[in-house]
């Protein structure tokens, strides 16, 4: 047999093994938020992040919105319960727990806070604020 015959039974034989394989190809790796889906609302974000942000609740707080919502990334799960101002866009944080709602500690200090664009303090306004318009 000639070596361009031989060559060509070769090749035609690694065509067909690699073709022939049946195994699933490996996942996609994504650098987006985690596919872990929390209670409420998702909460839209304007920069990629590691996590997902949920809208538990809102409710009218005098002239302020308070809202429960969620952070949830492949470490950790927290709640947090937040004081909005709409009209000035600033807001306070009211308290915090992790894993449970149930494990939420009510801060007794509470400052009036300016917003940073993009950060999910400044997504959360924007979504909270605009629900109820």
């Amino acid at each position: 047999m000639s070596a361009l015959r031989i060559l060509g039974l070769i090749t035609v034989g690694i065509l067909l093994t690699a073709c022939s394989d049946n195994s699933a190809p490996p996942p996609l790796q994504s650098s987006s938020a985690p596919l872990i889906k929390g209670e409420g609302e998702i909460i839209p974000r304007s920069m990629s992040e590691q996590a997902n942000y949920y809208l538990i609740s809102t409710e009218a707080d005098g002239e302020y919105l308070r809202t429960v919502h969620s952070r949830i990334s492949s470490t950790s799960h927290g709640y947090s319960v937040t004081r909005i101002d709409c009209l000035n866009r600033r807001y306070q944080d009211l308290g915090y727990g992790e894993d449970r709602l149930t494990d939420i500690k009510m801060y007794n200090n509470n400052q009036w806070a300016g917003l940073v664009s993009g950060s999910s303090k400044d997504d959360l306004v924007t979504f909270a604020c605009y629900r109820v318009r």
